[in-house]
């Protein structure tokens, strides 16, 4: 049985919380405008969670971060598509691309960030269908729930901080002289990173695809520094 809502009438942590509370099994699939994600729940864990068409599917992360070059990325697609029914992760298994412990970090970090990004929509549709499966399973054991609702919670408040300054990954933004002023000691990892990116030529969405940083990580590193 499906169960059908919107998210202006009940935010979707407070869905996935009584979902998870009841150990359910099934697809919760949320869909706002020409967004589709899904998480995918067992028996009140979470055993896997996507975002059709975002920057962070696995491949590009790989890429990103030097793990595997494009020509690795496109032999392994090309492989999937000749054998429909094995993920792209399982291609680069086979192929020894990548490691299988290294995988699984790679696919709970993806699956955690698209977690926390369905946690900010405002608007949009939420559908249940009980019992339909993940289709991958890299993961060897479930997420606990309840540590994601925490951290998603903390990421919503921080988020509405981070988009009074960085409203949109649209802007461009470019470093000051005043900027050279704070010292090095003082700025995180992510904030050195992205600073000499900010050179009035990237929009935001280009610094995250440099940097391969999520969206959050690359918004909080970068409302720190529009606040120094």
């Amino acid at each position: 049985m499906a169960i059908h809502g919107s998210i202006e009438e009940a935010g979707l942590p407070d869905v996935l919380q009584l979902l998870t509370l009841g150990r359910k099994t099934g697809c919760l699939s949320v869909l706002d405008g020409e967004m589709h994600g899904e998480i995918y729940i067992e028996a009140g864990r979470i055993s896997y969670a996507v975002i059709a068409e975002r920057a962070d599917r696995l491949g590009d992360i790989l890429v990103k971060s030097g793990r595997i070059t494009r020509d690795q990325l496109t032999s392994a697609v090309t492989e999937q598509k000749r054998n429909g029914k094995k993920p792209l992760g399982g291609v680069l298994l086979d192929s020894g691309a990548v490691e299988r412990a290294e995988l699984e970090r790679l696919v709970r970090t993806q699956v955690e960030e698209a977690v926390y990004f369905l946690f900010t929509l405002k608007q949009g549709a939420f559908t249940f269908n009980a019992d339909r499966r993940a289709p991958h399973h890299f993961l060897t054991e479930t997420l606990d729930a309840e540590s994601l609702l925490l951290e998603g919670a903390r990421r919503v408040d921080e988020w509405s901080l981070i988009q009074k300054k960085v409203p949109s990954f649209d802007l461009v933004y470019r470093r000051t002289r005043e900027t050279h002023a704070v010292a090095a000691e003082e700025l995180t990892d992510e904030q050195r990173r992205i600073l000499p990116l900010l050179d009035g030529t990237r929009d935001v969405s280009g610094v995250i695809d440099a940097t391969g940083m999520s969206e959050f990580d690359a918004g909080k590193a970068l409302y720190g520094l529009i606040m120094a």
